[in-house]
């Protein structure tokens, strides 16, 4: 009884991460930057709010209203939506780190996310985000420097049945139509490689 409601619980929550991705898709510029901030403002493991952080949530809310009256959603449902997504800035890509362990590293070091959120957040098994974990550290001691993003990345994709490397180049190329030189800086990888991952993305998209 106990698997088939979890099972249940991870579906649902599978259904509601592709529904916020889906919404996210159909925003403008201006209305995904927004989003965007809503939504890294609403952290999931963050259960107490500061000062500081009422005071920007307002701000946020209130610059979320054209949008609210635009797709005709409560705040309730807007907010749900942006719960739903955190998003990560390209600019922590590096020759020197797989892009999983990218991720993993940022979740852990800059948003303080328990190795067990990032498993779930990411769909992968938490003894295996703990060895991605110490091995990016160990490849890459420094903190990431965050600035200048041009390209945001919600983390929802890597839960998709492509690898992390196919599910971001996937989305570069769709989301943001980059060429595939374009990407391959991005990634900090090379044109080939980011070609022959497109292509294996989409195949195994297809199916």
């Amino acid at each position: 009884m106990y698997y088939h409601s979890a099972m249940k619980t991870k579906k649902d929550s599978l259904e509601s991460r592709k529904n916020a991705i889906s919404f996210y898709s159909k925003l403008s510029k201006k209305e995904k930057e927004l989003f965007r901030k809503c939504a890294n403002l609403i952290l999931p493991e963050k259960k107490i709010l500061t000062f500081n952080d009422l005071i920007e949530f307002e701000k946020v809310r209130e610059s979320l209203l054209p949008i609210k009256e635009k797709y005709s959603l409560s705040l309730n449902e807007l907010f749900s939506l942006a719960k739903e997504q955190l998003f990560l800035p390209s600019s922590i890509f590096n020759e020197k780190l797989t892009v999983l362990e990218s991720v993993v590293k940022y979740l852990r070091e800059e948003k303080k996310f328990s190795l067990k959120k990032i498993s779930d957040l990411v769909g992968r098994d938490q003894r295996n985000i703990w060895s991605i974990y110490n091995s990016a550290k160990k490849k890459y001691s420094k903190l990431f420097i965050v600035k200048d993003v041009k390209y945001w990345v919600p983390v929802s994709i890597f839960l998709d049945k492509l690898s992390a490397l196919e599910s971001v180049v996937l989305y570069l190329k769709e989301e943001f139509s980059l060429n595939y030189h374009d990407i391959a800086l991005l990634l900090k990888r090379d044109d080939r490689t980011i070609w022959t991952v497109y292509q294996r993305a989409r195949k195994k998209n297809a199916k």
